[in-house]
């Protein structure tokens, strides 16, 4: 066991004390673990197999492979299968982690995006004479009607505090 300690941490490309610092321990008796004067706890077995996702059987018994697949070996596969770039990697892991609620927004969000986006080609494809390009004076208009209609009943609306400017493109 003592050896396999050695090779993983060299599998690791660390040192004595990074491995150390890792568990918790002091350089010395990792040390000490790895030329056989010292025997490795339960503790720290269980330590090494979780921070480095080691195979407990393999690091006691020398059983099975090294390391415990994870979802990030998952995600190296379909790296593979479907030729993804880091982005697309990093995106899809970050939303595996997410809660059920924040997926569900991260979809929605995705959604708009798609049908925005359709809506966007359709528009792309039609003949240039029957796409409607609403001014910057037309987009105000609206702007300014919408924000009224949501001041409500106050007595006071958008329109009061926006200046004259505002107020005469609403009346156009």
């Amino acid at each position: 066991m003592n050896e396999r300690i050695r090779e993983l941490r060299k599998m690791l490309g660390i040192s004595q004390s990074e491995f150390a610092d890792t568990l918790n321990l002091k350089q010395n008796s990792i040390s000490l673990i790895e030329i056989g004067k010292r025997n490795p706890s339960d503790r720290t077995i269980s330590d090494i197999c979780q921070k480095f996702n080691v195979s407990e059987s393999w690091i006691r018994n020398g059983t099975g492979e090294v390391f415990i697949k994870t979802p990030s070996s998952t995600i190296e596969k379909l790296r593979e299968e479907f030729h993804l770039d880091d982005f697309t990697c990093s995106f899809v892991y970050e939303y595996l982690k997410l809660d059920e609620e924040k997926r569900n927004a991260v979809q929605e969000f995705f959604y708009n995006v798609l049908n925005g986006m359709d809506a966007v080609n359709r528009q792309e494809s039609e003949p240039e004479s029957s796409v409607h390009k609403t001014t910057v004076e037309e987009a105000e208009a609206e702007y300014i009607k919408k924000i009224s209609n949501s001041a409500g009943n106050t007595g006071s609306t958008a329109l009061n505090s926006t200046g004259g400017d505002m107020e005469k493109a609403s009346s156009e």
